[in-house]
């Protein structure tokens, strides 16, 4: 998600807090989404296709990496 969004910023010339504004979330959510420690919801992905014109199906289906702070190798991974 964080290469979309990131494009979304630039190619609208919009800063990290505007587009924050602009999906009406706070600047930590926003940075959660981009970070992919959150998935992006229906509603955010809503706004997202109507302010910004991407389709649904890039925004619910791109494959989505959530890291968690409890995330850690156990050793048996290969």
């Amino acid at each position: 998600m964080n290469e979309l969004l990131r494009q979304i910023e630039i190619d609208h010339g919009l800063s990290f807090q505007q587009m924050a504004e602009k999906l009406g979330i706070s600047k930590s959510y926003y940075s959660m989404l981009k970070n992919g420690t959150r998935p992006i919801s229906k509603n955010i992905a809503l706004i997202i296709n109507r302010e910004f014109k991407v389709p649904l199906e890039e925004l619910l289906l791109r494959p989505q990496v959530h890291i968690s702070k409890t995330d850690k190798p156990t050793g048996t991974e290969g």
